[in-house]
């Protein structure tokens, strides 16, 4: 089972990376919506899925301070891509920083686990 779930968890953050990207990087703001609700949004759920399974799995508690942290960022990542798509005017180099550097950072915290 724990294959599958890694194997799973590692495809929803792909996911919630390329709805992000997408997001930021579509000129229309319909198809940035798009990518949005239709990858981001899915992908973070997938993700926090698959990561709790893994954690009950793998008997590690919740409650690690890496797990904690790679939590409050990859939300951070989805309130900042939904605020880039909530309305026009809001999508710049900034937001999109503010965006990505969460979820580059998440990804360390699950490879590494400190």
């Amino acid at each position: 089972m724990v294959p599958l779930l890694r194997v799973a968890k590692v495809l929803a953050v792909a996911t919630y990376f390329a709805g992000t990207i997408g997001a930021m990087l579509a000129r229309d703001l319909r198809d940035r919506r798009l990518f949005a609700y239709g990858l981001a949004g899915p992908g973070f759920g997938l993700t926090w899925v698959c990561g709790f399974g893994l954690a009950a799995a793998l008997e590690v508690s919740i409650a690690s301070l890496w797990i904690v942290l790679a939590m409050v960022l990859s939300l951070f990542s989805l309130q900042v891509v939904l605020y880039a798509v909530g309305k026009e005017g809001r999508r710049t180099a900034l937001v999109a920083a503010l965006a990505l550097a969460p979820l580059v950072a998440t990804v360390a915290l699950m490879v590494y686990r400190p």
